[in-house]
């Protein structure tokens, strides 16, 4: 019996004997182990008795552990505040970059309706320049039109001289005097 005593202790809250070897699980797991009968119980009453559960004691939260938990959810809500400010954020910036990728739209549009234009004029230049006359050419033109000026002032006063010559000749076979008023241009030559 002595040697048996050496391996077994007795259970605080009945008082059965507990095999040691088997005592540390069953407190781990929250249960008690009886592994012999109690002084006065028949073998049968025990089988028939619900074991008893062992109350929990419920440990109070320690500073190490309600510090982790606190700082972990201090993180957690940290990050969640920043998620949803850098969300927010993504979008002012996507919406400043939108609005800006419209502007640059109708500034490209503006400018290729300018670019339009500018092709338009360019080209009616172009055409204007081919038909348009030089500085050489409009003084060739020029000198052309006061050679062909002076040839017809020219001609215009020998046709006078001529027809003078004419009337003198027609008023001396009839007989009539003779105006004595000489074209310049018979009195050059």
């Amino acid at each position: 019996m002595i040697a048996r005593r050496l391996f077994t202790s007795r259970s605080a809250a009945g008082g059965a004997l507990i095999n040691s070897a088997a005592a540390k699980p069953a407190a781990a797991a929250g249960r008690r182990f009886e592994s012999t009968v109690k002084v006065g119980e028949s073998a049968s009453s025990v089988l028939a008795r619900p074991p008893q559960l062992a109350p929990k004691k419920k440990r109070p939260i320690g500073g190490f552990r309600g510090g982790v938990v606190g700082f972990l959810l201090g993180v957690t809500t940290a990050g969640a505040f920043g998620f949803v400010y850098l969300i927010e954020e993504y979008q002012k910036a996507t919406s400043l970059v939108l609005s800006s990728v419209d502007g640059l739209e109708k500034s490209s549009l503006k400018v290729k309706e300018y670019v339009k234009k500018i092709e338009a004029v360019e080209s009616d230049l172009a055409k204007l320049r081919a038909n348009s006359a030089t500085t050489q050419q409009v003084a060739q033109l020029k000198t052309d039109w006061r050679k062909q000026s002076d040839i017809l002032a020219r001609d215009h006063l020998e046709l006078k001289a001529h027809v003078w010559e004419i009337e003198q000749d027609v008023d001396s076979a009839l007989g009539r005097a003779s105006s004595s008023k000489k074209p310049a241009a018979v009195a050059k030559s």
